[in-house]
């Protein structure tokens, strides 16, 4: 690939301010020149200063003319991108620093045009910065059995890919869940190459929250529904995998207890992690507050080696935090009672 390369970063949001704009400042903090597409999906509440502080910065700022959730937002987003290249990003993730030149770097190498860059992802859990195990991907894996046998994440916020890729290959926009995993298996099945990134391209809240989509009975049973209907070819190992990666947290998560340790017994048949499963029962036995207390008991009580990246990756989060407090208040003191604009 010669000098032309572009980015283009798409970032669906539904009534978030402070974090939209904390994930935007991650990605004008790497590269000012990136495109940054804000698709807002029918927000209820009222965003508009926000968005135009955004725009002032260069931010494109899209409106969905009715709420139809973040596949159909990403989409729009990609059709509209005027870059070579489509990455996504998720409003309450952020981008770390080094992460636009990686992703020009592998595109710059030959032989890379039908290839999905996967960034690696830290995660961000009630203030604190992980590492979560990331499997190597070895050539002739399906994606199937990469994310569910073996326990590879393969996400939304850590996807970049060429621009014409993501155009014949959208988010299935009828799906509320799972979006990220369909679209990967569907391009897997295309011919469409994957390349796993171990370098840490993205941190990914995933502090427990009542209010995200991931949470409730309804997003259990469309989990469900979707690997129901796409798991027929699937290996038995990979079907474990669904159960222990997916089904059980989310019935646990929704309150249903007895449906989520039948879950579990089920993901014993192969098993495919026997840590994980027992990690997840001591969570479900013990209850999750209960359990985050133990585990930060023993971490104390053996403390592991102080990382660098996760102390950085800390610090940068709580800075970009508290740019973004001062970047929606200092925008609803400027737009003094003015609504913006947005298209």
């Amino acid at each position: 690939m010669s000098g032309e390369f572009h980015l283009s970063v798409v970032i669906p949001n539904r009534n978030r301010a402070h974090s939209l704009a904390r994930a935007v400042l991650s990605v004008r903090d790497d590269d000012a020149g990136a495109e940054i597409i804000v698709v807002d999906d029918c927000s209820d509440e009222d965003l508009s200063a926000e968005y135009s502080q955004l725009q002032a910065m260069g931010v494109r700022v899209l409106q969905q003319d009715s709420r139809r959730r973040g596949g159909a937002a990403r989409n729009r987003g990609v059709r509209e991108a005027g870059g070579t290249h489509v990455s996504f990003l998720d409003s309450d993730d952020v981008w770390l620093p080094g992460r636009h030149d990686r992703i020009r770097r592998f595109y710059a190498a030959p032989g890379r045009d039908r290839t999905v860059l996967v960034s690696g992802a830290l995660l961000h859990i009630d203030g604190d910065i992980r590492r979560p195990h990331q499997p190597d991907w070895r050539p002739g894996r399906s994606l199937v059995e990469y994310c569910y046998r073996d326990g590879g994440r393969v996400q939304t916020s850590m996807l970049s890919l060429p621009a014409g890729i993501a155009r014949a290959h959208p988010f299935d926009e009828d799906l509320r869940v799972n979006q990220d995993t369909d679209l990967a298996m569907r391009m897997d099945r295309a011919g469409i190459a994957f390349h796993i990134d171990p370098e840490p391209g993205v941190t990914k809240e995933e502090s427990p929250r009542p209010d995200r989509l991931t949470t409730g009975a309804e997003t259990a049973d469309l989990s469900f529904a979707w690997y129901r209907r796409e798991s027929g070819d699937w290996s038995p190992a990979a079907r474990s995998g669904y159960f222990l990666q997916d089904r059980v947290w989310r019935l646990a998560d929704s309150g249903r207890r007895p449906a989520a340790f039948a879950a579990l017994a089920r993901s014993l048949v192969p098993p495919v992690s026997p840590r994980e499963t027992a990690r997840r029962a001591l969570s479900m036995i013990a209850g999750e507050g209960l359990y985050s207390r133990l585990r930060a008991g023993w971490r104390q009580r053996a403390p592991a080696p102080a990382d660098p990246g996760l102390i950085a990756a800390g610090e940068r989060w709580r800075d970009l935090d508290a740019r973004a407090r001062a970047f929606c208040a200092t925008a609803r003191d400027a737009a003094a009672g003015q609504p913006g604009t947005i298209q």
